[in-house]
């Protein structure tokens, strides 16, 4: 396995929210973690007049909680918060986003959640299986990242089947999140309820703090040798 990772994620501080603790533990064992995400920001504001203010400030305050945790690079592809959703060029974005990086593994949402996140959970995860086909050559060199998993960012996610001990790193991700001033004044009280949220998972596997994952086996894993299956 490759040492890098993809983190796809619908919005700025969507992955930070899911997983920073666990962004941090795959820098701090020398990965290579890139993030990628679709939404601008432009939706943050709580003023009348304050959109383009919004987008300028949400997209510096990403850039300096991802360059916090040591990613890195960080895209963001600049489109409308609410016009993340499922289309032709998105879908090829994220294609050309695994061609590119050449993960050994790719992290994004679940669709338990909200349409902007629904939507790109599905097609990040769609994009995966296809970016390893010969076809649409111009979006780089077919690619197949060898796992995938989703995250939960405001919904639980069912059924996980990683729970990541994150102890080390979880104040971290919360000094990253601090970044977002932007997003505090709609996201409240967030904060509380992302420790609350990393001490229940850690209260499953007895340390203080844990992030969810769920692997998606929508593209079947190859086994050659039986013992591979224990």
């Amino acid at each position: 396995m490759n040492k890098s990772i993809l983190v796809i994620a619908a919005h700025l501080d969507d992955s930070i929210i899911a997983v920073g603790g666990i962004i941090s533990k795959f820098v701090k064992n020398d990965y290579e973690v890139n993030v990628v995400c679709f939404g601008n920001g432009d939706e943050a504001f709580t003023t009348q007049g304050g959109r383009e203010e919004a987008i300028i400030k949400f997209k510096r305050e990403g850039a300096e909680a991802h360059e916090l945790l040591g990613v890195t690079s960080f895209e963001c592809f600049d489109v409308p918060d609410f016009g993340v959703q499922q289309n032709r060029d998105a879908y090829r974005q994220c294609i050309r986003s695994i061609r590119k990086y050449k993960p050994s593994i790719v992290i994004g949402h679940y669709w338990a959640e909200y349409f902007q996140h629904h939507e790109m959970a599905t097609q990040a995860r769609d994009a995966w299986f296809q970016a390893g086909w010969d076809c649409s050559a111009d979006l780089g060199a077919p690619w197949t990242a060898e796992k995938y998993y989703h995250y939960e960012v405001l919904h639980d996610l069912p059924e996980p089947t990683h729970l990541i001990d994150v102890s080390d790193t979880f104040e971290n991700k919360m000094a990253a999140f601090k970044k977002f001033a932007t997003a505090e004044e709609h996201l409240g009280s967030l904060a509380e309820q992302l420790r609350a949220r990393a001490r229940h998972h850690g209260s499953k596997i007895g340390v203080k703090y844990a992030e969810a994952l769920k692997q998606s086996f929508f593209t079947p894993q190859k086994i050659s040798v039986i013992k591979d299956l224990f």
